[in-house]
């Protein structure tokens, strides 16, 4: 399929630049994420996760059906110092990088005393903590140049309040407060800032808490891209589906004596499907 026909492609972003930066890029919406980038003609993909096998198929593909280049880095964010490594390799390659997707993540779904303490503080320190890094690591160079683009992967769960995730869901409200403030921030420099509310998206991630099976209403990685593509440079947030735009504004005139229990009964039904 031709690139200007591609369904992920997005022209409209080489007014970024040509080097992007992906995290979380060895599946699910990060993969599509780099995907899509090289599509819309970047022609520079810096794409980080754990899976150096995963990147390194991701590469081959990319770079042979697209006249692009890959630079593959196998690093896990959420231990100390791996972002300023990352910065340090970036420096040494004496690379521009115009576009960020701060993407990679994962949730622990259970009660808090249950979970493991040292994979909550990785949950924290890689949905949070590496975020704030990474950010901070392009985003002067963008305002210098006065051009660039940061997206934020947050959660619907992080504008609801989300029983036995409710460490996962808190580090997405951090996400999602985090790139809407930096939005504002950013207004009039140059650089766009997008956080994107994905809900229940049929990704590993799903598998990597137990689940089975995907809803009715769960959406493609595809989808989730497109969204983010098309709003990026026109709004601070989006919500990914229109069931999850309802679920995410709908609950903003619910009352938390109603909006809780109607949560934790959801919940309490996803829980029990996993344990099971």
């Amino acid at each position: 399929m031709a690139r200007d026909h591609h369904p992920l492609s997005f022209p409209s972003l080489q007014s970024y630049g040509s080097t992007a930066f992906v995290t979380g890029a060895s599946s699910g919406i990060g993969a599509c994420f780099a995907r899509a980038l090289a599509v819309s003609g970047f022609q520079t993909l810096i794409l980080v996760a754990r899976r150096e096998e995963r990147l390194n198929s991701l590469k081959d593909e990319l770079e042979r059906l697209y006249s692009c280049s890959c630079i593959p880095v196998a690093i896990d964010l959420s231990v100390p110092g791996a972002c300023s490594r990352l910065a340090q390799i970036i420096d040494e390659k004496q690379i521009v990088v115009d576009l960020v997707v701060n993407n990679a993540g994962f949730g622990l779904l259970g009660c808090v005393e249950t979970i493991d303490s040292e994979r909550c503080r990785q949950m924290v320190d890689l949905n949070c903590g590496a975020v704030v890094d990474l950010t901070r690591v392009f985003l002067g160079g963008m305002k210098t140049r006065g051009r660039g683009a940061i997206i934020i992967t947050s959660s619907v769960v992080g504008a609801l309040p989300t029983p036995w995730f409710s460490v996962y869901a808190a580090t997405k409200a951090f996400d999602l407060y985090f790139g809407e403030a930096l939005y504002a921030e950013c207004r009039g420099s140059g650089v766009d800032i997008l956080t994107v509310l994905p809900g229940l998206t049929e990704t590993e991630f799903q598998a990597g808490m137990g689940e089975r099976e995907y809803s009715v209403s769960a959406r493609t990685p595809e989808q989730v891209v497109s969204t983010a593509c098309r709003s990026l440079g026109k709004k601070a947030i989006v919500v990914d589906g229109l069931l999850y735009k309802l679920l995410v504004h709908g609950s903003r005139f619910l009352p938390r004596c109603i909006l809780l229990p109607l949560s934790r009964r959801i919940m309490q039904s996803q829980i029990e499907s996993v344990v099971t």
